[in-house]
């Protein structure tokens, strides 16, 4: 263990770029929240000297705040020169928080590789660490260095475990530290998924068993892809367990050797890839999406309730992350939160069950919270579906590049962070401190289904938006598409994002509904208004011809098995002509009338016009009986004796489009 007086000695100031740097024997380097540029290479030359050693090393840790406790805010570092290749045996070593939760995945991306391997040669589960107490420290690990090996159970144990460790005298804080447990990890949930391979025979399967064990400790998972882990139950001291406003995190220490320069992941044609963040420091993915254009320009988030390790028990989803307008660095884009469902046996979400579902997302998902840039050691999904118009890709495997002109200086905090055990101190988004934000008008619909789960959509206007595919501004719901759902059609596609030109007397957005049941219902309405302003948001019936407010109140429409395709949309403003084209008929055309007393509802045509249908609706729009009158009449009736009491529509039409919509009271 180093001395920690020597260690505060040599403590590493830098507020501007260095080039080169080399450490080398038992030397090291220490930033106290102290974002560090390194033009070229880093170099750790030499590996520990003895157990509990860490040789040449290089130490990121968080600044203070007024009270000398850690602000959370990790010190980063990045790297110019993309030709240069960091080496050596030594150890880099920076924190990160995971959801402490023995039930939860987290999506993880490694900053280093394995030391003494090559450059960017890959991360093994052996390389987690855990932060030991220090004398001097107050039972607090934001800045020590000295760690030790997280312990990987066998895939038979389920539940990882937080450490547990303490002074000798705790009363006064000194003494050797006694590890009473070491920080546990369940090697059973450590997987990588890979849909293209990595050239070793590990990964290139689609689907649920596409997923590869990351278990064995030889196991390597390439730098750029991302793995997933499982949070540990708190039952021991505590001491590296993190709060914060998005809950407790466990603390993991990542050593070796920092990842630099061009990094390759694939994703192959209508799949998916686990990558995620590969440097220490943040990631725009702003600017990686603009970057690889062979990938579908969406970022998915994986976020968890869950209370079981039970698959078919499990609550998730993906959040979708979309880059905004292309070239418009002012824009950071739009991201909706994961719908929670329930998988099956196979990793299938399951939809219409009768088991109560009370999801959500679990962590806070503020107004103008993009995600726009991925913390250190961020996982996420990408995906080969759609490219940049909105059409499918060409067969085969999609290639993208994380590159060092994509990392910036940005502090972690709730709104840019997907780890539920980011910070809830510090400031905010810091890159590109010069550009004034565009905050893209919008609102927020939120969707409650069949009393179970909500769905998010968001609906922009403004700067870019087109009525056809716009890149970074449709965002699909590739990752949660289920059998019950709402959403927002476009070029044969299903979006939960959408970005359209705004006229208040013409912007119509269809919406379509899809249920799995004979009966579904879909309880819509707006629930934030981001920079826009209107007197009405308005679902428009085209069927009934009818308008219900969603932006003061909620609507409830009910469906039957199958999709709903194209009677439903969102607009502004009433028409006073039908917005296919169609002309009103005028409305002394038909005399429509109900008599209660006899139960029945007339429909006078004294003009003798020709009928091609008459329909009756109920207020949510399901139609209640019909006629296609074959030849003129005069009259047509309708024995209403078995009708609920309520409003209904009455639609009649012509053989030349023409419509008369009216409401009729029935009270039998």
């Amino acid at each position: 263990m180093k001395n920690f007086t020597f260690f505060i000695a040599t403590l590493f100031v830098a507020g501007s770029s260095i080039a080169q740097v080399h450490v080398v024997n038992d030397a090291f380097i220490y930033s106290k929240g102290t974002d560090i540029f390194i033009t070229q290479e880093l170099e750790l030359r030499d590996a520990p000297s003895a157990p509990g050693e860490t040789g040449s090393a290089f130490y990121l840790r968080e600044g203070a705040d007024a009270s000398g406790d850690g602000n959370g805010q990790i010190a980063q570092l990045i790297q110019g020169n993309v030709g240069s290749a960091n080496t050596g045996a030594g150890t880099f070593s920076v924190f990160q928080e995971g959801v402490a939760n023995n039930f939860t995945y987290n999506y993880w991306s490694s900053p280093v590789s394995e030391p003494d391997a090559g450059a960017n040669a890959g991360f093994k589960n052996t390389q987690i660490y855990f932060p030991i107490l220090t004398e001097g420290f107050d039972f607090e690990t934001d800045f020590v260095i000295d760690a030790d090996q997280a312990f990987i159970f066998g895939t038979n144990v389920r539940d990882g475990r937080t450490d547990d460790q303490e002074f000798t005298n705790q009363a006064t804080q000194t003494g050797p530290t006694i590890i009473n447990q070491p920080l546990r990890i369940a090697s059973r949930w450590l997987y990588s998924y890979n849909s293209v391979g990595d050239g070793a025979g590990n990964g290139g399967t689609s689907g649920y068993f596409g997923w590869q064990s990351f278990a064995d400790p030889s196991a390597t998972v390439l730098p750029g892809y991302g793995f997933t882990m499982k949070g540990v139950i708190l039952d021991g001291g505590g001491v590296n367990i993190e709060n914060s406003e998005l809950g407790m995190g466990q603390r993991y220490d990542f050593r070796g050797i920092p990842n630099n320069g061009d990094i390759e992941v694939g994703v192959a044609q209508g799949d998916f890839s686990l990558v995620g963040n590969p440097y220490p420091s943040a990631l725009d993915l702003k600017d990686f999406l603009e970057d690889n254009p062979d990938i579908t320009p969406e970022i998915y988030f994986w976020d968890s309730n869950s209370t079981t390790h039970i698959l078919q028990e499990y609550e998730g989803g993906y959040g979708v992350y979309t880059p905004g307008e292309a070239g418009n660095d002012a824009d950071d884009g739009t991201f909706v939160p994961a719908t929670f469902f329930r998988y099956d046996s196979s990793g299938v979400p399951i939809s219409g069950s009768n088991t109560t579902i009370t999801g959500g997302p679990s962590f806070p998902v503020g107004i103008g919270t993009t995600r726009r840039y991925a913390p250190i050691g961020q996982g996420f999904m990408i995906v080969r579906d759609n490219d940049g118009s909105g059409n499918a890709f060409p067969s085969g495997n999609g290639i993208a590049t994380f590159t060092n002109a994509q990392r910036e200086f940005v502090k972690e905090n709730p709104t840019n962070s997907f780890f539920k055990a980011a910070p809830n101190s510090g400031n905010d988004q810091t890159a590109n401190a010069n550009v004034i934000k565009y905050v893209r008008p919008q609102i927020l619909l939120n969707t409650f289904i069949n009393k179970r789960y909500n769905r998010q959509m968001v609906l922009s206007f403004g700067q870019g938006a087109t009525e056809d595919y716009d890149w970074g501004l449709e965002g699909s719901n590739n990752a949660n598409k289920v059998n019950t759902d709402i959403y927002m059609p476009l070029n044969g596609n299903e979006y939960v994002i959408q970005a359209v030109p705004y006229d208040k007397n013409q912007t119509a957005v269809p919406v379509s509904f899809k249920s799995a049941a004979a009966t579904s219902t879909f309880e819509i309405a707006v629930t934030t208004m981001v920079n826009f302003e209107t007197e009405k948001v308005l679902i428009h019936d085209k069927q009934t011809d009818t308008y219900h407010d969603i932006l003061n109140d909620s609507y409830t429409i009910t469906t039957g098995k199958g999709t709903v395709a194209d009677r439903y949309e969102i607009v502004f403003e009433e028409k006073s002509t039908l917005s296919n084209g169609d002309e009103l008929l005028a409305t002394d055309a038909f005399n429509i009338f109900q008599n209660n007393e006899r139960s029945l509802l007339t429909i006078q045509n004294p003009a003798g016009k020709n009928v091609s249908d008459i329909s009756v609706f109920d207020l949510a729009g399901r139609l209640v009986a019909s006629q296609n009158p074959k030849e003129v009449n005069q009259e047509f009736t309708f024995n209403t004796s078995s009708y609920s009491a309520g409003i209904y529509i009455v639609k009649v039409s012509t053989p030349d489009d023409e419509e008369l919509a009216k409401k009729v009271i029935i009270s039998n």
